[in-house]
């Protein structure tokens, strides 16, 4: 019996090791997700897949969740669920690495949810299943699950900051540093301007307000904040469909420099919101870049780099859920996150 013992412990060794046994990372940190009662407990890399392995865990109350609302006919809620709570999981989820729209990794298959149809749940029961997508590149050890914006009262599934063990393979470190070391330095040449035609794409907007709403920044002052606090930044505007701060912008922003200057410990991550007008990733990556814009801005007046972070959500955090255009324009907005005091 010892035998086999050690034997099985030696074969489980070996393949631990082995290239094609991948990586896991059980009940990895999330930084952030838009449903508690889903959760992600192992992701497990392979040769092939990035695989996310969810726990699912309906409410006691009746009120229904439907994730996500049905996109044809034959999604609508069957008869037997009506009354109940009904989960699928919509085949547009992806994977990116944050602060890289481009950067993203696509959905193939799912265990035990559809895709195509829904399941019904009913108070107090737990689903267990498992979402496969394209493998992260090595060196990704951060990274968002994206399902998309919640709307018409069903709830998606988004994480945010999702920490796993998937380093750089050894053999890609030299080249990266010997290209460093002989790639000249060039000053970026400005792209040229993209033609009108595109603005057909309707992303998200930031209007110019004639008048000036109240700043969040008057709580700073009175140094009343708190670690995780959300401070709006209303007088903050971009160009219509780009990431140039207009020049109504400055007196907010220089505000918040002088504050940020008279408080050294605070560090703050601001954070980019658009409509959900539009293209769902070109928004992800407007919002990202506008929040960048905001940092760039902080940082050339004179606050440490290490200070601020950037971070763009696009449509997924609606502070309305209305249609119109005054709703839409409540969620065209930055802000920033007190991360520490």
């Amino acid at each position: 019996m010892n035998i086999k013992v050690l034997l099985a412990g030696a074969i489980a060794i070996v393949f631990s090791f082995s290239p094609g046994f991948g990586q896991i990372t059980n009940n990895p940190k999330v930084e952030e997700s838009s449903a508690a009662y889903v959760k992600i407990k192992r992701v497990e890399l392979t040769d092939q897949f990035t695989i996310v392995h969810l726990l699912f865990t309906e409410k006691s109350s009746p009120q229904p969740l439907f994730f996500p609302s049905p996109r044809t006919p034959d999604q609508r809620i069957p008869k037997e669920f009506q009354g109940t709570s009904s989960i699928w999981l919509d085949p547009e989820t992806r994977l990116y690495k944050p602060g890289e729209v481009d950067k993203k990794f696509k959905f193939i298959k799912a265990d035990n949810i559809p895709t195509d149809s829904r399941k019904g749940v009913m108070p107090g029961d737990t689903v267990n299943f498992v979402a496969y997508f394209e493998r992260l590149d090595p060196g990704i050890e951060v990274f968002d699950f994206y399902e998309g914006r919640s709307s018409g009262g069903n709830q998606s599934w988004n994480f945010y900051g999702i920490h796993i063990k998937n380093p750089l393979k050894k053999d890609a470190k030299a080249p990266q540093a010997a290209a460093k070391v002989d790639k000249p330095v060039k000053k970026p040449v400005q792209p040229a301007p993209k033609p009108k035609v595109e603005e057909k794409q309707e992303p998200a907007e930031e209007p110019v307000a004639a008048e000036k709403p109240k700043s969040g920044l008057e709580k700073m002052k009175t140094g009343k904040m708190a670690v995780g606090e959300t401070i709006s930044l209303p007088n903050v505007y971009f160009e219509t469909s780009k990431v140039d701060l207009l020049p109504e912008s400055y007196e907010e922003l220089n505000t918040l420099v002088d504050l940020m200057k008279e408080s050294e410990n605070i560090k703050i991550r601001v954070e980019g919101h658009t409509d959900n007008v539009g293209d769902f990733d070109k928004n992800l990556d407007l919002s990202r870049k506008r929040a960048e814009s905001v940092r760039s801005y902080l940082i050339e007046k004179g606050i440490a780099a290490d200070r601020i972070e950037a971070k763009g959500y696009g449509g997924t955090r609606p502070l309305a859920k209305g249609t119109s255009e005054v709703e839409r324009s409540k969620n065209r907005r930055v802000e920033f996150v007190v991360t520490q005091m």
